[in-house]
């Protein structure tokens, strides 16, 4: 049977990244870009491979459409949400592309609209998504960090846990030219590992503060994904603290 592989899992967390590496390295694949549903890709013949962070909200569709079709595997991108609630979308520089509760949609034409799900609601559905049991040995959680940490071993990972066949090696995907799987989505940048903790930054502490304000759920989600042990970083953070970045 024939596969799909599908990139998704939380806005800003790296599957633009990921799926850049997959274009480059991954063979037997016919990966096309920059963005598709999982569904309009599943029909062509062949294995495929697609990224759409939204993809997580259309789940049990690519389930039934691909039933019987193809063998369903799915990566899911995850990241600090501190992280991924300061980060830009370079399209509309003046604002934050992600909240807890709404994310920006960015059309070819028009005004940006805060109409798509934000952290909250895409993290619901992430767990709900697991806990399904519909694809039980072709789940992978993959943090942002540790793809941009050490790529080399994720791909190992990925090479084992899903059996993929790579051409090329993830730290060096910036060097390699895309030949035929389709268009470029990072262009020839190298990995950057400052980007990870970024929300730190001194500018960055209003943001922090409001949105972990209104939306102390956030904690659970920092906790639940490993990125602190328990709330008090926030008490912590809001009387000066863990200011060890400066821009």
């Amino acid at each position: 049977m024939h596969r799909h592989l599908l990139v998704t899992g939380h806005n800003r967390a790296g599957s633009t990244l990921l799926y850049s590496m997959l274009q480059r390295s991954l063979s037997g694949f016919n990966i096309p870009g920059p963005e598709f549903p999982a569904r309009a890709v599943l029909h062509m013949p062949g294995n495929t491979c697609s990224r759409r962070g939204y993809d997580i909200f259309d789940f049990d569709k690519i389930v039934r459409a691909a039933e019987g079709r193809k063998r369903l595997d799915m990566v899911v991108m995850l990241r600090d949400p501190r992280d991924i609630l300061t980060s830009y979308d370079p399209r509309m520089p003046e604002d934050y592309a992600c909240s807890a509760d709404k994310s920006y949609f960015v059309a070819s034409q028009g005004k940006p609209e805060q109409i798509l799900p934000g952290i909250l609601q895409t993290h619901e559905q992430i767990e709900k998504v697991i806990a399904s049991g519909q694809l039980p040995d072709g789940v992978v959680m993959l943090k942002y960090e540790h793809l941009v940490e050490n790529p080399r071993r994720i791909q190992n990972l990925l090479s084992a846990g899903l059996e993929l066949s790579f051409s090329g090696d993830f730290g060096d995907f910036h060097k390699r030219e895309i030949a035929s799987h389709g268009s470029d989505l990072m262009g020839t940048r190298a990995l950057d590992t400052s980007r990870i903790e970024k929300w730190r930054a001194p500018h960055h502490r209003d943001r922090i503060i409001d949105q972990f304000t209104r939306f102390p759920a956030l904690n659970d989600i920092l906790v639940s994904l490993g990125y602190e042990e328990d709330a008090s970083w926030f008490e912590a953070f809001k009387n000066g603290g863990d200011l060890a970045l400066t821009a």
